[in-house]
């Protein structure tokens, strides 16, 4: 019996969000800008961890991160939310940096330093690995996937989590991303179980605009896709089965995380055998219920959650 829902294999960041309008976002070199709003935030593949567990799953997280404040702080915040984790450190380079940027139509921007991210290693994997064997579902996201060694070690992790039967989420992370390494993008739709991208980066795998045409061609690739379509909602669809899932009616006050909290909400409900359309007002709900706050895990109150678990039974 597994004792995870989901492992997450993936980046430590600390995020620095940033509220600018558009004509503060430019900035002025050798001068003084200002913004609107700015605060830290704990980010990275353990949005998707601690989401799952604060709705109700199991889950684990695998990373690394630099022997800093910042690495301590995402170990206690993964403690906090019930998050088992194996978090490496390393002696030599500091917990991975995100800033990102959030202007007045709540379009974000990154600017992203990784740190210690790029040295998890195989044989920090391997001394975590029974996390791996432990759960149903292993997750990672193309963010990870930027530079070696922790490129080679989370692939080299996935292929063998899949030969032991577990089943793989992959978020491929930004549409850029997927343009710049297509080849490896695409060859990861053989081994994906789930695919969870956003519209942006659905387009750039599959050369396709319109949802009409990105639909058959992702459909005869992968088993199940979690299609993330911002306000207008999403689609869930695997070989035999097509659900549309209206957006949320929450207002967007800070649209980091909604990704991962949307996944969080899609684990729990593949992982607890809830229907499709089940999994995806789930996982639509509360990725608005985040972004409806201040911060990628700004989660709502169990109490909430329960309250529309219950919902979803009637």
């Amino acid at each position: 019996m597994n004792s995870f829902d989901c492992t997450v294999i993936g980046d430590v960041f600390v995020d620095v969000i940033v509220h600018v309008d558009r004509y503060e976002s430019r900035s002025f070199r050798g001068g003084t800008s200002y913004c609107s709003f700015a605060g830290p935030a704990l980010g990275g593949g353990g949005n998707v961890a601690a989401g799952l567990s604060r709705i109700g799953g199991s889950s684990a997280f695998i990373g690394k991160a630099g022997r800093d404040l910042f690495g301590k702080l995402y170990l206690q915040d993964l403690k906090e939310n019930e998050v088992t984790s194996e978090l490496f450190t390393d002696e030599n380079s500091p917990t991975g940096l995100t800033i990102v940027f959030v202007d007045s139509t709540m379009e974000r921007s990154f600017l992203v330093f990784r740190g210690a991210n790029d040295h998890l290693l195989s044989e920090d994997i391997e001394k975590a690995f029974s996390l791996v064997e432990r759960s149903e579902y292993v997750y990672f996201s193309g963010f990870s996937l930027v530079n070696n060694p922790q490129r080679d070690t989370i692939l080299n992790a996935i292929f063998k989590a899949k030969g032991l039967g577990k089943k793989i989420i992959f978020d491929p992370g930004a549409f850029n991303l997927v343009s710049s390494e297509r080849k490896l993008f695409d060859s990861l739709l053989d081994i994906c179980d789930v695919f969870s991208p956003n519209l942006e980066e659905a387009r750039a795998i599959t050369n396709a605009s319109e949802i009409d045409d990105i639909v058959p061609r992702l459909r005869e690739r992968v088993p199940l896709t979690l299609l993330k379509c911002d306000k207008n909602g999403s689609i869930l669809f695997s070989q035999k089965e097509t659900v549309k899932i209206r957006g949320s009616d929450s207002k967007c006050v800070d649209s980091t995380g909604a990704g991962d909290a949307f996944t969080a909400g899609a684990l729990y409900g593949l992982s607890h055998r809830l229907s499709l359309e089940s999994t995806g007002r789930l996982a639509n709900w509360f990725s608005g219920e985040v972004v409806s706050r201040k911060g990628p895990r700004s989660f709502p109150e169990k109490s909430k959650i329960v309250d529309f678990l219950r919902g979803l039974e009637v």
